[in-house]
């Protein structure tokens, strides 16, 4: 079994740790969420479940 990488959103951080992020300028926590969902998205689209996950939502939708 192939070694599990651990996210950023995995990873908990203490109430002090949010509060100076909540003190840091505005651009400036904007930027940082900017870059955690950038590495997010290339976590998301480099599995193989998502080509799996994306073949049986694809298609169109039938409806009875």
């Amino acid at each position: 079994m192939p070694a599990r990488q651990t996210t950023d959103a995995e990873k908990s951080l203490t109430l002090e740790q949010r509060r100076e992020f909540m003190r840091l300028p505005l651009d400036e926590r904007r930027r940082l969420m900017a870059e955690q969902a950038e590495r997010m998205v290339k976590h998301y689209e480099s599995h193989r479940e998502t080509a799996v996950r994306q073949h049986w939502q694809g298609g169109d939708v039938v409806e009875w």
